[in-house]
């Protein structure tokens, strides 16, 4: 069974016009799961129409805590098989069950218990998005004078088969629910960006080995960017977000196993 978390910030308009990113209606062996944290009776009413799951309890949490919410509420209600798959998918992020079923199909065949696909930033899938990274460092400020981010990108055009990556964007990242439970899932100390990072880091110690990436299974994800304005509040967010996982990197966890 796949279970998908999507978490609504006033996304009505959004996922109703993409039709919950692809996936509503009932596909058997998947079921959406949607945490409204701006209820909207309009996106309540067309999930019920939909065969989607809706619930706008516990409003105002960060994406961490929102997808730990959402998971707990599928174990306690219909369950978790170790097998299942829990994605964690921005409203923004448009795909088909096809494609996620493949994704389950490479998983089993590799083993995998986090992995990723080739995220695009257009329906002609003709921009890549940078959605798998490497771990940022003391060096990552450095850095980003010359890579223009915190967050140092691989080049997609040397990752062309499926490969371990050190980090995966939240956007989408689909684990083994077996494995979300074993992390006790994201750090809901972090309320908005890292926690993605800081999760494949922790998976990364424990497994010694990354994210799975799938560069030949392809989604569309439309992301906003809000960090990039300096003086915004996903700005602030953003920076002290960095700083929080490094201190843990460095201070709490240890280092990285390299090489995986």
């Amino acid at each position: 069974m796949i279970h998908v978390a999507i978490i609504s910030h006033g996304h009505e308009d959004l996922l109703i016009s993409t039709g919950i990113g692809g996936l509503q209606d009932t596909t058997e062996g998947i079921h959406v799961w949607i945490k409204d944290n701006r209820p909207s009776a309009r996106l309540k009413a067309y999930c019920q129409q939909h065969a989607v799951s809706y619930t706008d309890a516990s409003p105002g949490l960060g994406f961490g805590a929102n997808n730990n919410f959402l998971f707990e509420t599928i174990q306690n209600g219909v369950g978790f098989g170790d097998d299942d798959l829990f994605i964690v998918m921005n409203p923004d992020v448009a795909t088909t069950p096809d494609t996620l079923f493949t994704l389950l199909e490479r998983m089993n065949k590799d083993r995998a218990l986090i992995a990723t696909l080739n995220l695009y930033r257009d329906s002609a899938c003709t921009e890549t998005d940078a959605n798998i990274r490497l771990f940022p460092d003391f060096l990552s400020p450095v850095r980003m004078l010359w890579v223009r981010s915190l967050t140092e990108a691989y080049d997609k055009r040397v990752v062309n088969r499926p490969a371990w990556c050190e980090w995966a964007s939240g956007a989408f990242l689909a684990f083994r629910a077996c494995h979300y439970r074993a992390l006790q899932g994201f750090d809901d100390r972090y309320f908005m960006y890292f926690e993605d990072v800081d999760l494949c880091y922790r998976s990364f110690l424990q497994t010694g080995k990354g994210v799975r990436y799938y560069p030949d299974i392809a989604a569309v994800h439309l992301a906003a960017r809000k960090n990039r304005n300096i003086a915004s509040m996903h700005a602030n967010w953003f920076i002290r977000s960095f700083l929080k996982f490094l201190f843990r990197k460095y201070f709490v966890y240890g280092a990285p196993r390299h090489g995986s």
